[in-house]
């Protein structure tokens, strides 16, 4: 970092936030700080390795429009977002939510096989027990 520069430093625990959140910000045109946009330090304390990731960015838009600092506090505050549901950063918050609600629900659903006997199938979940996928088997077989 050169001295006089300006930036803003989003750090913390949960990277998965901080990630759509830069997301967030670059979409609204927050630019990184161009020296060092990101870095990821591990450390070992107490016998345990610590990840941390820094994003550094801008202090405003490319712009002028947004403050970096503002954006980034109005991301936390629920009855922001709930009062300013047209603002750009509270689609961009709606879709990091939804695609993390979509992701972890796609995550725990199970594939599902398809087994074709001739213009019939069956669709068979590839965690079902083995008497169901039995049913469902003796079923195509039964209505070929």
């Amino acid at each position: 970092m050169k001295e006089g520069d300006k930036i803003c430093i989003i750090q913390g625990a949960d990277a998965q936030e901080n990630l759509a959140l830069v997301a967030a910000l670059t979409a609204l045109g927050v630019p990184f700080y161009a020296e060092q946009p990101y870095l990821e330090t591990r450390e070992i304390v107490h016998g345990e390795e610590r990840i941390t990731v820094t994003w550094c960015m801008k202090t405003s838009t490319a712009d002028g429009r947004f403050k970096t600092q503002e954006l980034i506090r109005w991301w936390h505050d629920e009855a922001w977002l709930a009062a300013n549901e047209d603002h750009p950063l509270a689609y961009a918050r709606a879709a990091a939510v939804n695609y993390r609600r979509i992701a972890d629900g796609v995550k725990g659903s199970a594939p599902v096989g398809i087994v074709r006997k001739g213009s019939k199938f069956a669709l068979i979940p590839f965690d079902v027990s083995p008497e169901r996928r039995k049913e469902l088997l003796d079923s195509l077989e039964k209505a070929s």
